[in-house]
């Protein structure tokens, strides 16, 4: 399970040292929220999904702020399934 974050981050080509610097998040702080180790707090939020053109709702819990996480062994077994 990895961090919908994560994966907007790594799809831009970005670092997290660079999303911090240009979001003025701290890095430590966005590395622990990719880990699914801290939530991102409710002013964080719209920075971030504004930053990556996404709702909130795809970065975290509306209600508590937890990353969203995806299972990033259900796209393979999708692909397995269809090519046979």
């Amino acid at each position: 399970m990895v961090s919908n974050l994560r994966l907007l981050r790594t799809r831009k080509g970005l670092t997290i040292r660079e999303v911090s610097k240009m979001l003025g998040i701290p890095e430590t702080e966005l590395c622990r929220i990719e880990k699914g180790q801290a939530y991102i707090p409710p002013k964080w939020r719209p920075k971030i999904a504004d930053f990556f053109g996404v709702p909130i709702s795809e970065i975290c819990d509306i209600t508590t702020g937890w990353p969203v996480l995806v299972d990033m062994e259900m796209p393979k077994l999708v692909r397995k399934n269809i090519s046979k």
